[in-house]
């Protein structure tokens, strides 16, 4: 729908189109009066008015914030509560004519918990933070919950500065998901770049080593994702992970963690060389349990690999995570559920949920709308039962993080056993630690403060070994700067 804003600070324009798209997805502002007019307006106070004209109805909405002169407040804080307060208003308003649930309010980013720790760092108590998720950023009394209990689990995880994680992308598969849009190619047509990226990678992870010697820093953890990892045959595998023992494994470590996603590409050779180097986490992400789906979305693996899989890591001490997802084209409320109690029965440590979206990258985006979705509030639903019987199994939430457009305007949530919980996945999602990330498509996160810089390695393989040299110095200098 068209709709025509009037304000005298033209700033929050694109704050109140945001708002406005997290209750209608095709909401467009208009440079003329139309259908649906809103009129904003505040005052010194930060007392936001907002009325709402459509033909033959008039509905006024203004905020009522007691902390706004909270003195815990700093800087700009107040400059950011403004432009909250003004997108609760118009997802209020809204709801009066949509109907639509907004479980989230208004928070359309990526890391809702980013909210807890902010406030958490302003000095304000749990109970003060659940009213303002509430009250101020809108979220329903569920996500508040989610939020406030993952925030309190992961406090304990945050570290000095002088700490980082490293992560290896390897950007090798053995086939494209549907719904995949990571930086990774089919091995099938593009396996002739794994020895240029290889010698690209000894190199990055050689000075990123000596770089982290030079600046005093810690690796606390590694994780080596992707792509798929274990889809490189052994000897090419054993090269990796060899490099990155030689580099970054030391006493200190604390995690170290290897992605073998598709369960077809763990031979026991590849798992004798994790356990020969110290990995102590391994993934294994079924997605689903139902045969159909898997050959529907593109996976190339049967259910029984996913049970020999995890059966051949039950010999050993891994911590084993395994992913599924929600809302899958086809599948039922009741085919997730039969997915996450098969998995539950596995026995894994972590079980991460993740809610279908669609992606850019993905080959799935164009025609997403055509696909045979589960509806919104079915979709709902079953992940509701989810979070009951992973609860009732001993799992509970300890990291989560949501993507544009996600179904049924959900999250994706990384459950685990007490004391088994991933230090990257937290520190990764959060952003509270630096990270870098090396190989192809791998993004490096600086870290100060509440600051964060980002880098991202090119993408393609080839284009990732020509230019590392050229990063290097890049990242280097950027590390020097920022962390010295």
């Amino acid at each position: 729908m068209n709709y025509w804003v009037n304000l005298t600070d033209p700033k929050q324009r694109a704050n109140i189109l945001a708002a406005l798209r997290i209750v209608d997805a095709d909401a467009e502002l208009s440079t003329v009066p139309a259908d649906w007019n809103l009129t904003v307006a505040w005052d010194a106070e930060y007392v936001v008015r907002i009325t709402l004209e459509t033909p033959g109805v008039i509905e006024t909405w203004q905020s009522n914030d007691p902390s706004i002169h909270d003195r815990r407040w700093r800087g700009n804080d107040l400059q950011l509560r403004l432009k909250e307060l003004i997108r609760l208003g118009v997802i209020r308003l809204m709801d009066r004519f949509l109907d639509k649930p907004v479980p989230w309010g208004i928070l359309s980013g990526v890391r809702p918990t980013k909210i807890f720790h902010f406030l958490r760092d302003r000095g304000f108590s749990i109970p003060e933070i659940r009213e303002q998720l509430l009250g101020i950023y809108g979220l329903d009394p569920v996500k508040t919950d989610l939020v406030l209990e993952v925030g309190a689990r992961q406090e304990p995880f945050f570290k000095p500065e002088s700490t980082v994680g490293i992560y290896i992308g390897i950007p090798f598969c053995p086939t494209r998901c549907h719904y995949c849009s990571f930086p990774a190619v089919p091995l099938s047509t593009h396996g002739h770049l794994v020895a240029n990226f290889l010698a690209g990678l000894k190199i990055e992870a050689q000075a990123i080593s000596e770089l982290c010697q030079e600046m005093g820093l810690q690796v606390e953890s590694v994780y080596v994702g992707g792509g798929t990892p274990t889809s490189l045959d052994e000897a090419t595998f054993s090269e990796i992970i060899q490099t990155i023992v030689r580099n970054f494994v030391d006493d200190s470590i604390v995690e170290f963690t290897v992605e073998a996603g598709r369960p077809e590409t763990l031979s026991p050779i590849k798992l004798q060389t994790m356990l020969n180097a110290g990995v102590s986490r391994i993934s294994i992400n079924p997605q689903t349990m139902n045969q159909s789906t898997l050959d529907r979305i593109g996976r190339r693996h049967t259910v029984a690999d996913v049970y020999n899989a995890v059966a051949s890591v039950k010999t050993t001490q891994l911590i084993l995570n395994m992913d599924l997802i929600a809302g899958l084209p086809g599948e039922s409320g009741a085919d997730f559920g039969d997915s996450l109690q098969k998995v539950i029965d596995l026995e894994p440590q972590n079980i991460t949920v993740h809610t279908l979206a669609p992606k850019r990258a993905a080959a799935w985006r164009n025609d997403f709308s055509a696909l045979d979705l589960l509806a919104a509030s079915e979709l709902s639903i079953a992940l509701e039962n989810g979070r009951t019987l992973l609860r009732g199994n001993g799992y509970v939430p300890y990291y989560l993080y949501r993507q544009r457009h996600i179904l049924a305007d959900q999250e994706n949530t990384g459950y685990g056993t007490l004391g088994t919980e991933s230090i990257y996945n937290i520190q990764m999602m959060e952003e509270r630690q630096t990270i870098f990330g090396l190989g192809a498509g791998a993004v490096t996160k600086w870290v100060t403060g509440h600051r964060v810089i980002r880098h991202q390695n090119p993408k393609c393989p080839a284009t990732y070994y020509h230019r590392i040299q050229d990063e290097l110095v890049k990242k280097a200098q950027q590390t020097r700067l920022l962390l010295g």
